[in-house]
């Protein structure tokens, strides 16, 4: 049996370094986690995992409906646009809301046997980003049945859900030791993305926007991400370097906040469970 000293974590650095050991050793479980909660979440529906791409397209596919009407856009071409927002989104509102809950949720695991608190944040965020894939894939064949254009900036596409994901993670890192002192956070969560899904431009256009709200708008830094894929998937360009340099710099300050959170807890969150 392998026996972890907790002791020898002093600092958030030396902690980062235990975890990506832990990371390693656990990896197995990590991977059986992630596909044992997805197997479980369509298990007894008739189409199983279809409905992972089923259930946004066909949300997105109204949408589109409605608000290509209410813009008096063209159906695909405004489509394509809200796809391109809606899908980061999701992932971004599935994962803060289900990962500020996963060491709540884990306290059954982590009361029983050991295991890197670490996982759980992780398998949350690891879970929804396969979800994105697949839903990703689903887009990609409605956008062609469009006539959307292939365009080498799609390439990017894998770096700027690095980076999406990368900011995730430290947000769920701090949110998930949140919740265990306050549960009622998840509540506030759910208040709180609804505000900012209205404050991101994924419904409407940017360039519908002009003057102080377009200043607040770009005080939400989930507005940054979604402008990353609106170029790349909707606009077939490769994005500003000035957008990928403050995405970075968010998914960086985002992950190390989150490391130095669960560094200063990680030891005491069990006994408060």
């Amino acid at each position: 049996m392998r026996i972890f000293d907790s002791q020898k974590r002093t600092n958030a650095f030396q902690f980062f370094l235990q975890s990506l050991r832990e990371m390693y050793t656990y990896r197995f479980a990590l991977v059986n986690f992630i596909s044992s909660t997805l197997s479980a979440r369509y298990r007894r529906s008739f189409l199983g995992f279809l409905w992972s791409l089923l259930n946004p397209l066909l949300t997105m596919l109204i949408m589109g409906v409605v608000f290509s009407t209410l813009f008096k856009q063209p159906f695909s071409e405004f489509s394509l646009y809200l796809f391109s927002g809606l899908l980061p989104w999701n992932m971004v509102s599935s994962s803060l809301l289900i990962g500020g809950s996963s060491i709540v949720t884990a306290e059954g695991y982590l009361k029983k046997i050991y295991s890197p608190k670490v996982m759980y944040p992780i398998a949350a965020v690891g879970v929804e980003v396969v979800n994105f894939v697949f839903s990703l894939f689903g887009l990609f064949i409605l956008a062609l049945l469009w006539g959307a254009k292939l365009s080498w900036a799609l390439f990017l596409l894998p770096l700027a859900l690095t980076l999406l994901a990368l900011f995730i993670l430290g947000l769920v890192f701090t949110l998930s030791i949140a919740v265990v002192y306050f549960r009622d956070l998840t509540h506030i969560i759910q208040i709180l993305l609804m505000g900012l899904f209205y404050l991101t431009p994924i419904m409407y256009p940017v360039d519908f926007l002009s003057g102080q709200l377009l200043t607040l708008i770009k005080f939400n830094p989930f507005y940054y991400f979604i402008q990353l894929f609106h170029a790349i998937i909707f606009q077939h360009s490769v994005p500003d370097l000035s957008n990928w340099l403050i995405c970075l710099l968010l998914g960086f300050l985002s992950f190390v906040v989150g490391v130095f959170v669960f560094a200063a807890k990680d030891k005491d969150v069990i006994y408060r469970l």
